[in-house]
């Protein structure tokens, strides 16, 4: 039986880098929005068979192996059995795995979230695009969220040499086992947490990222390159030869024209909650409105090997939102609402939509809120660093053509 022992294997919010590098081895605008040690188990044990805890989260108590664990699909029916852990019971990660931090990191609604990535040993990731990597066959990424300290969910994103498969794995009460989970679950309130935290089901995460070449957000040039990214950087890729064309310089900048920070902030803010659906990708969700909000490392790293933009207004973020009609009305004013007005939040729909979330017993919609699927709990902060940039955007554009 799987019984869970020795200590928690978390790194919380602050990674440790050294350790971790010796284990190598291996928004919107308004428009309608078109393998680790088998943990002792020695029977096999049939999916359906899984009974589940008080919460209703699987209990997999029962007996099974990894070895009889495929799903038809190809993924792991238990997250113990993908590769993650060394020793599952007491969470030690793979010495195969390593941790990475982002710079720039989606809301999730206030769960706190750890990241893995593991490359097979000997492979690169071909960043000829600096843009848009493309990853080996093998690499596997996971992602957990824990929510009041307690883990609720693991992602897996997989790529095998049929191209990319995914998993999202439900974590039981105790904490013992994660079990695929392919339908979504809604979680009531809870202490401190007064808003519902959704797991989406997999439909709903093809919907983010689905808009890149290949489905990885956040490890790629921008995420590990900007001030703030842990564990795996675009700096250790480079230096490991885990790149085949590495950049000329691997630290990147979004340019401050105030000078304060705002600009950065925002953008970043921006760039990680709505540039996965709106850039202008073909496969992304958003491709057809106006905005394009992804930041792109050869904006930042100068285009065609040029010199990199000094001011907001050589990004594709700005130059798509700023005195850019929305469409959408008012309806107080009757006049159109500009994606970003300078000087004034309150008439910036992008500002708008990224500080509201419809009525509790409503599903999340493009009309009311930004993202428009899964959270239900406004990203204070993050709205608040938004807020700041455009009401202090009037210093360098008082006035809109």
């Amino acid at each position: 039986m799987f019984v869970r022992g020795g200590p928690s294997h978390r790194l919380g919010a602050v990674l440790v880098p050294m350790s971790l590098a010796l284990a190598w081895t291996a928004c919107s605008d308004g428009e309608a929005a078109a393998p680790a040690a088998d943990a002792g188990r020695d029977v096999a044990q049939p999916p359906e068979d899984a009974s589940v805890d008080a919460e209703g989260s699987p209990d997999s108590s029962a007996p099974w192996t990894c070895a009889t664990d495929d799903d038809p699909d190809g993924s792991k029916r238990h997250l113990e059995c993908t590769g993650l852990y060394a020793d599952a019971a007491s969470k030690v990660v793979a010495p195969d795995v390593r941790a990475y931090r982002p710079a720039l990191e989606f809301w999730s609604d206030g769960a706190a979230k750890q990241r893995w990535i593991h490359l097979p040993p000997g492979t690169t990731i071909d960043a000829s695009d600096v843009d848009e990597w493309v990853f080996p066959a093998g690499t596997k990424l996971w992602k957990e969220f824990s929510l009041e300290g307690r883990r609720v969910e693991t992602r897996l994103y997989e790529k095998t040499a049929a191209g990319w498969r995914h998993a999202v794995y439900r974590w039981n009460a105790a904490e013992t086992s994660a079990e695929r989970l392919e339908t979504g679950e809604k979680l009531p309130p809870t202490g401190a947490r007064s808003t519902t935290y959704e797991i989406p089901d997999a439909t709903q995460c093809k919907t983010c990222h689905d808009g890149r070449k290949e489905p990885v957000l956040g490890f790629d040039a921008v995420g590990l390159g900007l001030p703030g990214a842990e564990g795996v950087t675009l700096g250790s890729l480079a230096k490991e030869g885990r790149l085949n064309a590495a950049p000329a310089t691997t630290d990147l900048v979004v340019p401050d024209d105030l000078g304060d920070g705002t600009g950065p902030s925002a953008l970043g803010f921006l760039h990680a909650n709505c540039g996965g659906c709106h850039n202008d990708n073909a496969a992304a969700v958003a491709s057809y409105t106006k905005p394009k909000l992804l930041l792109h490392a050869s904006e930042l790293l100068g285009e065609d090997g040029g010199a990199a933009p000094t001011s907001y207004k050589g990004l594709r973020a700005y130059a798509t939102t700023v005195c850019k009609a929305a469409n959408r009305t008012d309806p107080d004013g009757g006049a159109p609402y500009a994606l970003v007005q300078p000087g004034a939040p309150t008439a910036s729909l992008v500002a708008i939509l990224a500080g509201q979330r419809v009525a509790e017993g409503k599903e999340p919609s493009s009309g009311v809120q930004m993202p428009p699927i899964v959270t239900r709990a406004v990203d204070g902060a993050g709205h608040a660093k938004l807020t700041s940039w455009i009401s202090a955007l009037a210093a360098i554009q008082p006035t809109c053509p």
